[in-house]
């Protein structure tokens, strides 16, 4: 499973209690009951996407001898136009001396809406003094989350006088509303709402239909209603957006129960994604299905899905899970797919009322498709139109 969002609230925690000297991670890598380490049992790459996050960051940031916490807190759901306050606790684990005797914390906000779009904001920078050793809380960040849905993250590096960068973190917040951008329309549907679907191996669904799996080969098919409100008139650019992932089969899922009485000790062995709460990280291997997209029956797209995977990036994932001591599929994500609309597609689906999306497998690498809630973007199955100004 991915253990870099775990991982990274401890931390977070830990540094905020500088007198808690330490605690247990048994091994650097997996060992044979155990699947949390940094590296696989062969010794091969796991990838947390902590760099795709945020640039420039790696495991060692969750090391450093300056750290800059949240709290346990790394992602956070509030409604459209709430005011989000991010705790901010200094910790130095270092008698270093820095030049000028203060330090600075650069923030760089962002903001990925329904329509696959992402808002940069420019916020300013805050400094305080310096002490070796210096465990603090700071000031509160405070950001007004925009109006409308999406997925946002706050960036924060922390840097000396020289611009040197000392440390890197982040927070993520969702946002609920049912507003949309200005100009925009997005007709969608849960990946649960498919009308049809085959599959040669398993279909079965997470979390009511948060994400939908299908393993083998097959297809999901939906139709995404199309109002006869929706103005045709005006369009700047309209596209089918959705977020999709290979589907491996692995062992959990199909239906055998789990000895939980089984002495590792005396050489008893288990796969890694056997226990009902795993979810395979992100690795070197990688378990890739390509799909044909069809839009109104013709075929529109063929999109290569690389892999399978589950790490830090499914913020999504992680953000729903119920915390009940149980994991569903936590961290897993897919692959943003944009696909365009003509204007003669936009016709036909507003003389039949809705616009037929099917998403289907060339081979036996499966498929899985994300809702707005759950994997790595803030996107449904939807049909995206936007005006022009």
């Amino acid at each position: 499973m991915d253990w870099s969002w775990d991982y990274h609230r401890m931390i977070n925690t830990f540094r905020k209690y500088p007198k808690v000297a330490g605690w247990l991670y048994t091994e650097h890598h997996d060992v044979i009951n155990e699947w949390n380490g940094y590296w696989r049992f062969d010794r091969t790459m796991k990838y947390t996407g902590l760099s795709d996050i945020a640039k420039g960051m790696t495991d060692k940031d969750f090391h450093s001898e300056f750290y800059l916490s949240t709290g346990n807190e790394i992602s956070k759901t509030l409604k459209g136009n709430e005011v989000l306050n991010m705790p901010l606790f200094i910790s130095v684990m270092s008698g270093k001396k820095i030049e000028g005797g203060q330090l600075f914390i650069e923030f760089d906000v962002e903001f990925m809406d329904k329509t696959g779009v992402t808002t940069p904001y420019t916020i300013n920078t805050m400094k305080f003094d310096y002490q070796p050793w210096m465990q603090k809380q700071l000031p509160s960040f405070e950001f007004k989350v925009p109006a409308f849905a999406g997925l946002g993250m706050i960036k924060f590096k922390l840097k000396d006088a020289s611009g040197n960068v000392l440390h890197t973190n982040f927070m993520h917040f969702v946002v609920k509303s049912d507003l949309n951008k200005d100009k925009t329309t997005i007709l969608e549907v849960a990946p649960s709402k498919f009308t049809k679907a085959t599959w040669s191996q398993k279909q079965w669904n997470v979390l009511d239909g948060l994400k939908v799996n299908g393993a083998g080969k097959g297809f999901f098919e939906y139709n995404i209603p199309f109002s006869n409100e929706v103005s045709l008139g005006n369009v700047q650019e309209a596209f089918i957006l959705f977020e999709a992932s290979a589907k491996q089969l692995f062992d959990k899922d199909k239906g055998e129960a789990f000895n939980k009485n089984q002495d590792y000790m005396l050489g008893a062995k288990v796969s890694p994604h056997k226990n009902p709460n795993s979810y395979p990280m992100t690795d070197e291997t990688l378990f890739p299905s390509t799909i044909d997209v069809f839009v109104n029956g013709n075929k529109a797209k063929t999109v290569n899905l690389s892999d399978d995977p589950a790490d830090h990036r499914g913020v999504l994932s992680w953000n729903s899970q119920p915390q009940d001591r149980k994991l569903r599929e936590a961290g897993s994500y897919g692959y943003l797919v944009k696909l365009p609309l003509s204007s003669a597609e936009l016709k036909a689906a507003k003389a039949q009322g809705f616009v037929t999306l099917k998403i289907q497998t060339q081979g036996e690498g499966g498929l899985a498709i994300y809702g707005a809630d759950f994997g790595r973007y803030p996107v449904n199955p939807s049909v995206v139109i936007i005006n022009k100004k």
